[in-house]
């Protein structure tokens, strides 16, 4: 497809998404049976429903443009799913994996933040009112999912803290008997 019109950009740029999400549905399910946390599993598996709507919203809006999604691979969100791989082939273990895993989440939902956020604006300044509304409701669940992940990042850092915090306490008193 030639990128002539903003409508032209509007469509690929849709299809990149739609290709994005399909990618990042995936991966959540992969992240949310790694993760050992409770609450990122609750997390991620309810995002991957809300991704799964949002995949219709994405069917909808080409149906409201009278438009078909290119056939499309989104470079980014594949960039960010071989990240997710490389994380896994580590085998990262305790915290080290639940911060990997959630950075990761993080890194995605700003990736789909910037996406949304760019779509919603075009379709707006293209005077497609029904089709920036049914972006903005994505848009609006990103933003809450990146939330979501930042608290639970905060979380898993200060369970961290205070398991630093022990081991080094321990070490001291294993260093004070040794001396004694």
């Amino acid at each position: 497809m030639s990128l002539a019109t903003p409508r032209d950009l509007l469509i690929h740029e849709l299809s990149d998404t739609m290709s994005a999400e399909h990618i990042v549905h995936k991966v959540l399910g992969e992240m949310a049976s790694e993760t050992e946390n409770t609450e990122a599993r609750k997390a991620m598996e309810h995002h991957q429903k809300e991704t799964e709507q949002q995949i219709k919203n994405l069917e909808k809006v080409f149906d409201m443009l009278g438009e078909q999604p290119e056939q499309t691979t989104c470079h980014a969100a594949e960039g960010l799913k071989k990240e997710h791989d490389a994380l896994a082939e580590e085998k990262p273990e305790g915290h080290v994996k639940e911060l990997g895993l959630l950075a990761g989440a993080g890194k995605t939902e700003h990736y789909e933040i910037a996406s949304y956020t760019m779509l919603h604006q075009m379709a707006k300044d293209l005077g497609e009112k029904e089709v920036a509304e049914l972006l903005k409701e994505n848009l609006d669940q990103e933003k809450e999912m990146a939330r979501t992940v930042q608290s639970l990042a905060k979380e898993v850092g200060k369970e961290l803290k205070v398991e630093l915090k022990e081991q080094a306490r321990q070490e001291k008193e294993a260093e004070t008997a040794a001396a004694s």
